[in-house]
């Protein structure tokens, strides 16, 4: 996962793509998946219940190990502070990972 940006006042999207198994280097598509939006000092941010479920994309034929999902447009961000977004992976095997990773808020003009 790279830097993130957001848009105020908009649904959007979150995706953490080819999640695969480090030893056996095979896509996981059975993985338990979630995201926590925090601000710069760690707190979470309110809109929206923590951690949010990222479900599997596709089904096991064209999977990829892509997993999603959609932050409410009720989220209270500001463009003027750093976020951060938290994703924990369980894998279907019982091993774990962690992305954290930068945000960046947006207002559309």
């Amino acid at each position: 996962m790279s830097a993130l940006i957001l848009y105020d006042n908009n649904d959007n999207i979150i995706e953490l793509r080819l999640l695969t198994n480090a030893i056996t280097e095979v896509v996981d598509t059975g993985a338990t998946v979630s995201v926590t939006l925090t601000d710069a000092s760690g707190v979470q941010v309110s809109g929206q219940s923590w951690p949010a479920t990222m479900s599997h994309v596709g089904d096991s034929s064209t999977a990829d190990g892509t997993y999603r999902a959609t932050l409410d447009s009720d989220l209270v961000l500001s463009t003027k502070q750093g976020y951060k977004a938290i994703v924990n992976a369980v894998g279907s095997g019982g091993e774990v990972g962690q992305w954290v990773c930068s945000i960046s808020v947006l207002e559309r003009c």
